[in-house]
């Protein structure tokens, strides 16, 4: 190499430096939950760069909190043990022994694993669920036509109390989407509900969901229709119109906004860096929605 393009490749670096300093700034102290799909954590190369980029966020004094799905890990598992996987709405429906089985999942293998990542990274994480300090408050639903869909739940309140402590003591939550229902027993609820419930109760300056695709679209398989901005009440509008998987991110993030968050942001997991370039750069990357 020479010593030009040493010279360039580092005026760059200072560049990328510079460019991120005044969101380094703005968001200094600020709480930002980020929702971590499935699809990103099935990957270990992608789950160790979320990681990594979770903990640069945290070193330079953004308050994280970290919602995790994990849909493709837990269809893998109910098909190892036979029982073959159901959606009513967008919803998994979920039995008695399906729900065991999500327990096991989300709390004992991917949240495990997640805060075990956040650690080596150099994060203080700290795994929970919906139980712990009585973080979610649930209820049975029902599929949109009133099909029965076992032991699912929405979200009734949300007690940010142990979220508050955590954060002040310097510690990052991690929170599986599993919690109790009025008869004390076990509900699968949404992640994309969850995160929006957490952000709106804390409130947080931003939601981000890493998913699995590039952001919303207008028109669903049509890349050129990208939407890379839009006002909550353009996205409400669209809630009907989207795929199952996306309308839970949609009706969270619209219900997140209304509730004091700043700013929401719907990023391809896949993507290397993405947490990065949507937070500290001035293009971005994927759809944001603002209030």
């Amino acid at each position: 190499m020479t010593v030009s393009n040493a010279a360039a490749i580092a005026a760059g670096k200072a560049g990328t430096l510079i460019e991120a300093l005044p969101y380094i700034r703005s968001y200094r102290g600020q709480t930002v939950v980020v929702k971590i799909g499935g699809e990103a954590l099935d990957d270990p190369s992608k789950a160790r760069v979320v990681a990594e980029d979770l903990a640069l966020m945290a070193l330079v004094g953004i308050r994280l909190v970290v919602v995790h799905g994990g849909g493709p890990q837990v269809t893998e598992a109910m098909e190892r043990s036979g029982i073959t996987p159901e959606f009513v709405g967008g919803l998994r429906v979920t039995d008695d022994e399906s729900i065991e089985l999500v327990r096991r999942v989300l709390i004992g293998s991917i949240n495990a694993d997640l805060v075990g990542r956040l650690c080596s990274a150099g994060l203080s994480a700290v795994g929970l669920s919906g139980g712990d300090g009585g973080l979610i408050s649930a209820e049975r639903t029902s599929g949109p036509a009133g099909e029965d869909i076992g032991r699912v739940g929405r979200v009734q309140s949300i007690d940010t109390q142990i979220l508050s402590t955590l954060l002040e003591q310097g510690h990052t939550p991690v929170i599986a989407s599993v919690a109790p229902g009025v008869d004390g027993g076990p509900l699968n609820v949404n992640a994309d509900e969850v995160a929006g419930a957490v952000a709106g109760a804390l409130p947080a300056a931003k939601l981000v969901f890493l998913t699995n695709v590039e952001g919303l679209y207008r028109d669903l398989g049509d890349r050129g229709s990208m939407i890379s901005e839009l006002k909550v009440g353009e996205l409400e509008a669209m809630v009907a119109t989207l795929s199952d998987g996306m309308r839970p991110k949609a009706s969270s993030a619209a219900g997140a906004l209304r509730s004091g968050v700043g700013k929401v942001h719907i990023l391809d997991g896949r993507t290397e860096h993405a947490l990065l370039l949507e937070v500290f750069t001035d293009e971005g990357i994927g759809t944001q929605v603002i209030s």
